[in-house]
């Protein structure tokens, strides 16, 4: 929450207390504190710097502020009372620095406070023997600072709660607790308290009124509302009606009540809408489905108004095309667009709506992989295959919606170690080249199988040569 709104939202905490707290303090000599005209504590506050700095509860890790703290509550109503605070933090903490001596420092703090009580005769009694109640404060502050020794003057705006619990009549042992937040000058910090609370004068009790004899009033309907207030005293009815009747209990007194036997709404006049889609079910066709005026209550047929019906149609929220069923197809393949790795180029269903590689492509890569020349040895590509790398690199950029994986392989003659290294290397330098023509690296892997998976029989110059490729293998990403 931002700080500048916590102002906002302590002045309607007491504007709310205040509206709420119409009752004046009861003058009641058994009472706990806050039902006097004025109230005094006195006590010691600690407070907690630390936590709110660290982001999480470590109360009194470090050294800790404490003080008095003086309190004057002004009661003006069983609920509500405004008050002034005075108190005082001090501090002091040895430094790391062993060279230093400890710094040893004060402060003063003054504020005007609202609480809500809650033994105010509405939730608690006035003299219930613990008495909990809410509080915000607007509080300044000023202290010297260590070093420089300079004024500070601040602001805050602490919040929180308390509670008086009654040890005699009119006195009490108060503890309370809060945050403050920290507006000018000051810190966001946790605050605890404990002192001792009592009332001002001993109040007096109010005499109980003398019992005087009048007549025995009439109900003739027997409803506990007596004739001289019954609006309708020979039919039993509800005090919230002045003594009419609500027949079916749904809170509309049946003279105002359109359907006065079969519980409804308010604002339907006291008739039912079972399915809630604001129209009464007597005017509704599909009573029990929440539907649309225009179809007399009962679901739109085509909501998204492609032309096919809700039960048939895949996506019924959205407009879509007849050959995918209700969904979106924006290349109009018949997949919709949510299945259609392709969305923007049409392509058959059996390729994921992507279009299938022509013959002439997978020829092309398949004589690339036998035609990439390699110095003898090395992972060195040699200037003649440059033409071919170029053309497979043009076939990717095409079919962007296709990944690679580049498979190095050798023949079975030398080192199966160097081999398998040698054709990892390889693989490598012809994802290297492709890169450098505009194909995106994140499309590609490159990896090396040595001698582990010929094609033609090694025993031969001609299988052992066939052996010796660099595969381009497309897939979907």
């Amino acid at each position: 929450m931002k700080k500048g709104n916590v102002l906002f939202y302590a002045l309607l905490i007491l504007v709310s207390s205040v509206a709420m707290g119409a009752k004046k303090p009861p003058k009641n000599n058994k009472s706990a504190v806050g039902n006097s005209k004025w109230s005094i504590g006195l006590g010691m506050e600690v407070a907690d710097f630390y936590s709110p700095k660290l982001d999480k509860l470590s109360t009194f890790k470090k050294p800790i502020w404490f003080g008095p703290r003086l309190t004057m509550w002004r009661n003006f109503n069983s609920s509500v009372a405004l008050g002034l605070d005075l108190g005082s933090y001090a501090f002091s903490s040895k430094l790391d620095d062993a060279t230093l001596p400890p710094v040893n420092t004060y402060n003063l703090l003054y504020s005007g406070l609202a609480a809500y009580k809650f033994n105010n005769g509405y939730i608690l009694k006035e003299d219930a023997a613990v008495a909990p109640y809410l509080f915000v404060k607007l509080q300044g502050t000023w202290a010297k600072s260590p070093v420089f020794q300079d004024n500070v003057n601040g602001f805050g705006i602490p919040i929180g709660a308390g509670i008086n619990f009654k040890i005699a009549n009119n006195v009490a042992l108060n503890v309370n607790g809060g945050y403050n937040f920290g507006i000018k000058n000051n810190e966001d910090h946790i605050f605890f308290g404990a002192g001792i609370m009592v009332d001002l004068g001993k109040g007096k009790e109010v005499a109980a009124p003398v019992d005087t004899v009048v007549a025995t009033p009439v109900d003739t309907d027997g409803d506990g509302i007596y004739d001289i207030d019954d609006a309708c005293p020979e039919v039993a009815g509800l005090a919230q009606f002045n003594g009419c009747p609500d027949t079916d209990g749904d809170g509309v007194e049946d003279s105002k009540d359109e359907c006065p036997t079969v519980a409804g709404l308010a604002e339907f006049n006291g008739c039912p809408d079972t399915d809630g889609d604001g129209i009464i079910d007597a005017k509704d066709a599909c009573p029990e489905v929440k539907g649309v005026a225009k179809f007399g209550g009962c679901p739109d047929p085509d909501r998204d108004g492609d032309g096919i019906v809700n039960d048939k149609d895949l996506c019924p929220d959205v407009a879509g095309a007849f050959s995918a069923q209700g969904c979106p197809d924006k290349d109009g393949d018949g997949v919709a667009d949510a299945q259609d790795k392709c969305p923007d180029v049409a392509g058959p269903a059996s390729n994921k709506g992507c279009p299938e590689l022509k013959e002439e492509v997978k020829k092309k890569l398949a004589f690339a992989a036998k035609n990439i020349m390699f110095e003898t040895g090395k992972a060195v590509i040699k200037p003649s295959s440059y033409k071919i790398l170029d053309e497979v690199a043009s076939i990717l950029n095409e079919f962007s919606y296709y990944d690679v994986n580049i498979d190095g392989h050798t023949d079975n003659v030398g080192d199966d170690a160097f081999n398998l290294k040698l054709s990892q290397e390889r693989a490598a330098a012809a994802m290297a080249y492709l890169t450098k023509k505009g194909v995106s690296a994140s499309r590609m892997v490159a990896t090396g199988y040595g001698e582990t998976k010929p094609q033609a029989d090694n025993k031969t110059a001609a299988g052992r040569a066939a052996n010796r490729r660099v595969e381009f293998n497309l897939i979907f990403k």
